[in-house]
């Protein structure tokens, strides 16, 4: 019986059972707690909020499926939004400058993991001293203060804050670079080989894998998420700011974390993080509805972190009981 429950069960359901679960407890309490967060208009507006974070988050599952991390991609949204803003205010083609804006992304993303493969560099550390490039380059090319980018462009107008079919465009974005992204991770070579990394390097390796090639392509991913990112967020301003990527690295570790992908590599999916971005902006959005400060918020999103790493860790029973033994 319980075989033939898990073939009518999908395997991304299966995947993120405690996700779906806490998700569904959060639904519960928002329609007691606060009714509106059903309006049409509210579900978009948290729909687009989250978008920028879902970008990155998806760049950041390639990532920590490898068993790596990239804190630069903060910086990187940070950096491509001032270079976005500044082309456009040179009257460079907008076409043009978000190609060249996302060459950007790759190009960091491209050095994170040449600093990881070829110098041996550990992912914290290298993407660590990335962020800090980073911040100081963004804060230099725009002195420190937002450049303002105001063109009526239909392109921008799409990506920012416009509608197809009443749908959000950043709403769509992500949902594109999700599907694709599920889509490789799942069912292409490539897929494969990511979480064989994760799951050991040095075995990958010594079963043909071209590690670095993978890990190079894994970075460079994550660069270009983070790129896209930037350009949602300039469209949506009007400006690129050099401080626009704080708070973006953290949250969308969390949401890949929270979607039970393992911070040690070899385990997760697209599916879960998807979940784990939802989860976060629901639970701001309710927060903001029942007019909680948003220092409390922070409180409770790291506690949501901890409640779902713990509930999604295998084996915690028996590791505690371990831990009890050893007391």
């Amino acid at each position: 019986m319980n075989a033939k429950v898990e073939k009518l069960v999908p395997q991304a359901v299966r995947d993120n059972q405690i996700t779906i679960i806490l998700f569904v407890i959060l639904l519960v309490l928002t329609a007691i707690l606060a009714p509106v967060f059903f309006n049409i208009q509210n579900i978009l507006n948290v729909a687009r909020q989250a978008s920028v974070t879902g970008v990155v988050a998806v760049g950041m599952t390639f990532v920590i499926l490898t068993g790596g991390i990239d804190l630069s991609v903060g910086s990187i949204l940070a950096v491509v939004g001032v270079c976005f803003a500044m082309m456009i205010k040179q009257n460079v083609p907008i076409p043009l400058a978000m190609i060249i804006s996302m060459l950007i992304g790759v190009v960091i993303g491209l050095c994170n993991g040449i600093g990881i493969t070829f110098f041996g560099i550990q992912a914290f550390i290298m993407t660590l001293a990335t962020m800090a490039i980073g911040e100081g380059v963004a804060l230099l090319l725009s002195d420190g203060t937002p450049v303002s980018c105001m063109v009526d462009s239909n392109i921008l107008n799409l990506i920012g804050n416009g509608n197809v079919a009443g749908i959000p465009g950043p709403l769509i974005i992500f949902a594109v670079s999700a599907l694709i992204s599920g889509v490789v991770l799942r069912y292409l070579t490539f897929g494969r080989f990511v979480y064989g990394i994760g799951g050991s390097l040095e075995a990958a390796r010594l079963s043909g894998v071209k590690t670095t090639r993978i890990l190079l392509i894994v970075y460079a991913i994550s660069g270009l998420c983070a790129a896209i990112a930037g350009l949602i967020t300039t469209a949506r301003l009007f400006v690129g700011h050099p401080t626009a990527g704080g708070f973006i690295m953290l949250d969308s570790i969390a949401a890949v974390v929270i979607g039970g992908t393992s911070l040690m590599g070899g385990r997760g999916s697209i599916a879960g993080t998807v979940a784990g971005v939802l989860l976060l902006a629901m639970v701001a959005n309710l927060l903001n509805l029942l007019g909680v400060s948003p220092f409390h918020q922070e409180i409770v999103k790291g506690a949501i972190i901890i409640v779902a790493v713990l509930f999604t860790a295998p084996g915690l029973k028996q590791r505690i009981l371990q831990q009890w033994a050893d007391l």
